[in-house]
C-alpha cells in the first residue's frame, strides 16, 4: 500500500473516530439543552478565561457575527458575561459567569468519565500502542 493511500485511509479513520467521539459526547450533553457550538464556546472560555469575540471566532473557525449570536444566547442564560475593557471602551471581553464555570466543570468530568469508560477494558499494552501512535501522528502533523 502506498503512502498516499495509507495517508487517505488514516485521514478517513481520524474523521470516523472524531465523528464517533463527538456523537457519543453530544449524547452525554443532551440534558444540558446546549448546542454543540455553545458547548465549544464554553470549553474555549474554560481554557482561556477571558477573550475578545474576534479571538473566540478564530478558535471556533466561525464568523464574528455567528459567535456574537451564540454569546448573546449564553449571556441571556447567565452562563457568560461581557466585560468592557477599562483601557479601551470599544473592546469587550467575554468570560464565564459562575453558572458557566459550573457547566465547564460538568463537561470536564463527563469527558473524563467518557474516556475512562471507553478505555477501561483496553490492555496496558494496547493503550501504549494507541498513545504512541497518536503521539507520532501529532509530531508528523506538527512538521507540516
Amino acid at each position: 500500500m502506498s503512502n498516499e493511500i495509507k495517508g487517505l485511509e488514516i485521514g478517513l479513520l481520524i474523521r470516523e473516530i472524531n465523528s464517533k467521539i463527538n456523537s457519543n459526547l453530544r449524547h452525554e450533553f443532551e440534558n444540558t439543552g446546549l448546542t454543540v457550538p455553545q458547548i465549544m464556546l464554553i470549553r474555549i472560555l474554560v481554557k482561556n478565561k477571558r477573550l475578545k469575540v474576534s479571538e473566540i471566532s478564530k478558535k471556533m473557525n466561525l464568523a464574528n457575527s455567528t459567535v456574537s449570536g451564540i454569546i448573546d444566547r449564553l449571556e441571556k442564560q447567565k452562563i457568560l458575561k461581557k466585560i468592557r475593557s477599562s483601557e479601551d471602551k470599544r473592546i469587550t471581553y467575554i468570560e464565564l459567569a459562575d453558572k458557566g464555570r459550573e457547566i465547564g466543570e460538568y463537561f470536564h468530568k463527563t469527558i473524563n468519565s467518557y474516556f475512562q469508560k471507553v478505555f477501561e477494558k483496553v490492555s496496558e499494552e494496547d493503550m501504549k500502542v494507541i498513545f504512541d501512535g497518536l503521539q507520532t501522528l501529532k509530531k508528523v502533523l506538527d512538521r507540516c
